[in-house]
């Protein structure tokens, strides 16, 4: 494992909010997948890919829920919160598209998205797509979907792309659905893409209110704007620093969100010339450092606001990484 692919934990809900309008429980889905619930109350929070990836395939193999991913993915852009805003602030289709396929690192670290042209049809797509059969098949529906909406937002709620590429086997993806019936659809292909006609990616995008995307914007959106790390120690960094309470985060929790056993990340840090110790008061230190600018926060509530139970323990751990008291700190360097 040289590093960790991480997703923002609004796609994860995205498909367990799809499952609850269906009225299917989702307790058994997230606890099988790791999913710790904490993280799922932030649509900002990071996880590890491979748990999504999980969900989705779990969910995917009830024979009643084949086309989850297309449902998860049918909430306008404009519900994925500053990255759904940078989208649908650009004045034209093409810029939308150009937006998305740039700003996506900041959603999901593997991002793959790009345009491109073939005559009279511009293609909308996305490269390979990992995971099993099962969890792919329902990424590319959800991924489908997520490029639809873009689409959507220029050239009206019911657009349905002409041409179709997936690559998902056909003897996999067939089944019938409103959203792909009467598609030309090219099953198999190395990758995925929605045609569009040329021409159409001059046309300005829609700025009416959607209460769909309202709605959707209360579970799924957030504001994070940084693009996300491949790097093994920088990943675990970003994932785990979006957790709550991470100062006082146990490492078998840690492991459990990246889908690991606890002796396998310590493993892995080894390797990079680190402990978990070491890793948590790093992200700490960088954390406590950014809240030391405002004034209005003492070194208790940051401690707190760290998970520390106590300040005497942040302090402890403060001066492990400066040398320095937090106070001593504040008043020399911030």
């Amino acid at each position: 494992m040289n590093s960790i692919p991480l997703v923002r934990a609004r796609y994860a809900n995205a498909f367990l909010m799809a499952l609850k309008k269906r009225g299917v429980p989702t307790g058994s889905y997230v606890k099988s997948a790791r999913l710790p619930e904490s993280l799922l109350l932030n649509p900002d929070g990071l996880i590890s890919a491979l748990s999504l990836w999980k969900l989705a395939g779990d969910i995917g193999r009830d024979p009643d829920q084949r086309d989850i991913g297309l449902e998860a993915g049918a909430l306008p852009i404009s519900a994925y919160g500053d990255f759904g805003r940078r989208v649908t602030c650009a004045p034209s289709l093409y810029k939308a598209i150009k937006t998305f396929c740039h700003c996506a690192a900041s959603e999901y670290s593997r991002s793959d998205f790009y345009l491109t042209r073939d005559n009279d049809i511009a293609w909308f797509c996305r490269g390979p797509i990992e995971g099993t059969m099962d969890q792919a098949m329902q990424v590319e529906f959800y991924l489908i979907m997520l490029m639809i909406q873009i689409v959507r937002a220029a050239l009206g709620p019911h657009w349905k792309p002409d041409r179709l590429r997936l690559q998902t086997l056909e003897e996999h993806g067939q089944f019938d659905s409103d959203v792909l019936r009467g598609i030309n659809i090219k099953y198999g292909a190395p990758y995925t893409a929605i045609g569009i006609p040329l021409a159409s990616l001059a046309a300005p995008l829609s700025r009416r209110s959607d209460d769909s995307a309202q709605s959707g914007a209360r579970h799924l959106s957030g504001s994070s704007s940084q693009a996300l790390s491949e790097n093994l120690k920088e990943g675990l960094k970003q994932l785990l620093a979006s957790h709550v309470n991470i100062c006082s985060l146990p490492i078998d929790l840690a492991a459990e969100i990246l889908g690991v056993s606890s002796r396998t990340l310590q493993r892995y840090l080894r390797k990079q010339g680190s402990t978990y110790t070491m890793l948590i008061d790093e992200i700490c230190f960088k954390l406590s450092r950014e809240m030391m600018l405002d004034k209005n926060f003492s070194i208790t509530e940051i401690a707190f606001q760290l998970g520390y139970s106590d300040v005497a323990h942040f302090s402890r751990a403060f001066r492990r990484i400066t040398g320095l008291s937090p106070r001593c700190y504040r008043r020399q360097y911030v």
